[in-house]
């Protein structure tokens, strides 16, 4: 229930390029090459992250951005878990870094997740999170209640708990009226972090899926890597 592969889109395919990473062939994207600065995106639980390259590419012009389509999305091979995605991530950057003076990481809703996990354990410059959690489990929680999700639940992708290793400065925007993960959720890991690390912005009328298209997170976004 919490992986839902998504298919590719007839796009960008110039863009495209394979990394060989833990024995898998993960499908990504490459944008704004030649940059200094490297961003990292992590997707959502059912997007196919190539549909966001010429936004992506246009509120970070500075960066070069890889967009990774997770074991078993696009043509990606594998099957994604917790595990798996998590020690993806950490080979991406071993991989990359030093192409790079920097490398920040971008994580939306499932990709949040990663991000914060790729944070807690590489040195990042700066880390954006968008529509995230506390944890998994506590969101399922609360629309599953009469289950034993503590059990259950394999991958229970518990951010809250390794927030607190994070030196970076890092942005959280929440979508006011998230019907997904909502609000509350966001807000609470924001608490967990070391006083000062973390920028909350509440994006006022934005709901789970439609949050990319307000101006108000566009600006944020633009405004917090040119700190």
């Amino acid at each position: 229930m919490l992986y839902h592969p998504t298919k590719n889109k007839a796009i960008a395919s110039n863009r495209q390029i394979i990394l060989d990473v833990n024995g898998q062939q993960l499908q990504s994207w490459r944008v704004n090459s030649g940059k200094s600065q490297l961003m990292l995106y992590f997707g959502g639980n059912a997007e196919a992250v190539e549909e966001n390259i010429s936004e992506l590419g246009q509120i970070f012009p500075n960066y070069t951005i890889y967009l990774i389509a997770y074991r078993g999305y696009g043509t990606s091979s594998g099957r994604p878990s917790e595990k798996a995605l998590n020690q993806d991530a950490l080979a991406i950057y071993d991989k990359l870094v030093n192409n790079y003076e920097t490398i920040s990481v971008m994580g939306r809703s499932l990709g949040s997740g990663v991000a914060v996990h790729l944070s807690a354990n590489r040195k990042v410059d700066k880390m954006i999170l968008v529509t995230p959690f506390d944890s998994i489990l506590n969101v399922a929680n609360e629309t599953y209640w009469m289950f034993p999700l503590s059990i259950l639940l394999t991958d229970k992708f518990e951010s809250w708990r390794k927030v607190k290793y994070i030196t970076n400065s890092s942005l959280l925007l929440i979508a006011e009226h998230d019907e997904v993960i909502p609000a509350s959720y966001g807000i609470k890991l924001a608490n967990y972090f070391p006083k000062g690390r973390a920028k909350v912005k509440i994006i006022k009328g934005a709901n789970h899926n439609n949050i990319g298209t307000f101006q108000s997170y566009r600006q944020a976004l633009i405004q917090f890597t040119q700190e």
